[in-house]
């Protein structure tokens, strides 16, 4: 029987902390990165796109090794934290090394940014994957882990916010596009704000020996044969794995589309490219402020059914948005405030109802495969985002987009089409996957308890 013990302040703070720093690098790479692509380094849409197709599938693949390797990891500080000690550096230097600005023609710019932004992306699981597996290591009550992922969803909208308000004012304070290093400054001085919150992450949080070893061990060939199967095993036995598995990738794949103009609109529909670094911030305070708000519904009630009210927000404030033809940037912001207030439900749900699947999985095959289930899952996300910068490149060059100009009212359109009507879309999709999700607080309490 598997002991539940409650989780410190300290404990639970130290480890959200963590994800302040992460999304210093993911905010900006799904923010910022696109735009920078296309308006300044010169890239074409569609091979902007395809940069983030190719780059996210090899993404997804070394999430599943990367997690393979952490469950099997033992060193004195546990499976996990020395990730976030001795891999963080590495990942400051690829976050640099990707807003390069090379003179090069179009294939030379896709070669270079591909390389750049795979060379980033695996650095940042190597970090990532290991942090996140720790979920399921520090706490096992389910209300406690939505309490864990609000929390978390605090600190990550706080790193996101500070690197979309910090960076542009950066870049333009160092002499904007003047110079090829310029970008590559302001990426480091904002990169090296993320490692303070990686160690106070590893100083705050502590493995406990049971459950490192209900994990396999040792690094070899055999091991990886052992993991193949159990990660297939995982793919057959852990129906609610697949559940949020799916709803990740409807969810990334749908509702990352209103991120990602997010720089678009600002500049270009609502005419005001100066409100891009007060705009595209706020969106991400307003999931600040909501994150601890769904975490609290979701221990009153359940996961479940707070994703399905969350669906029913998200589907009242994109219909609005879409069909509110106002440029006023004060109506603008308080419509992106609303999309806001909804989308960062799924991200908190996502984030609480993943270590849950832990414990079933250990529960149906008798071993936790912590790090294989959060790379799986990630696995899923960098598929879903993959194929999000794939069609929003594509979609961008079908509804006439050219960077740099005005665009025409038809092009106006139909970046409102791309941020409200695909959301909309999988709103209705994540609804029916999430419908009969089985893991209610009772139900894994139960499976705890038996394990």
């Amino acid at each position: 029987m598997s002991e539940v013990r409650p989780l410190t302040h300290r404990g639970m703070l130290g480890w959200a902390a963590g994800d302040f720093g992460f999304n210093i690098f993911w905010q900006a790479l799904n923010l910022l990165m696109l735009p920078f692509y296309t308006d300044v380094l010169g890239l074409d849409a569609r091979l902007a796109g395809t940069v983030f197709l190719i780059a996210s599938l090899w993404d997804g693949f070394a999430d599943t090794v990367i997690g393979a390797i952490a469950d099997r990891t033992r060193t004195r500080w546990g499976s996990y934290r020395p990730y976030l000690i001795f891999a963080s550096p590495v990942l400051v230097g690829a976050f640099m090394v990707a807003f390069l600005t090379p003179d090069w023609d179009q294939g030379g710019l896709f070669l270079y940014a591909l390389v750049s932004q795979v060379f980033l992306r695996t650095a940042y699981s190597v970090v990532s994957i290991p942090y996140s597996s720790l979920s399921a290591r520090i706490s096992q009550d389910p209300d406690e882990r939505s309490s864990m992922a609000g929390w978390r969803m605090v600190f990550a909208f706080s790193g996101g916010a500070v690197v979309t308000f910090a960076m542009p004012r950066l870049v333009e304070g160092l002499g904007g596009g003047a110079s090829n290093t310029t970008y590559v400054i302001a990426a480091g001085l904002v990169g090296i704000v993320s490692l303070p919150f990686f160690w106070l992450t590893f100083a705050s949080t502590h493995e406990p020996v049971r459950l490192a070893e209900a994990n396999p061990r040792g690094l070899s060939l055999r091991g990886s044969v052992e993991d193949m199967g159990a990660s297939w095993r995982m793919v057959r036995e852990n129906g609610p794995l697949l559940r949020v598995f799916a709803c990740i990738i409807v969810s990334s794949l749908a509702f990352t589309m209103t991120n990602k103009c997010l720089v678009y609109y600002v500049t270009y529909y609502l005419a005001r490219p100066d409100l891009v670094s007060s705009l595209v911030p706020f969106a991400l305070v307003v999931n600040l402020a909501f994150a601890p708000l769904w975490a609290m519904l979701a221990r009153l009630t359940s996961k479940r059914r707070c994703w399905l009210l969350a669906n029913a927000l998200s589907a009242v404030t994109y219909t609005a948005f879409f069909l509110i033809p106002t440029r006023d940037p004060v109506v603008a912001a308080v419509l992106i405030g609303a999309i806001s207030a909804g989308n960062v439900a799924y991200q908190v749900l996502f984030w609480a109802m993943l270590p849950d699947t832990v414990e079933y999985n250990a529960w149906k095959t008798g071993q936790r495969h912590d790090a294989k289930v959060f790379g799986f899952a990630s696995f899923a996300k960098q598929l879903a985002l993959g194929l999000n910068g794939a069609l929003l490149g594509l979609m961008l060059t079908l509804i006439g987009y050219v960077p740099n100009v005005p665009q025409s009212a038809m092009t106006l359109l139909g970046l409102k089409a791309v941020m409200a009507l695909i959301p909309l879309f999988g709103v209705a999709i994540s609804a029916a996957l999430i419908w009969h999700y089985p893991l209610d607080q009772a139900r894994h309490r139960q499976i705890v308890a038996e394990t």
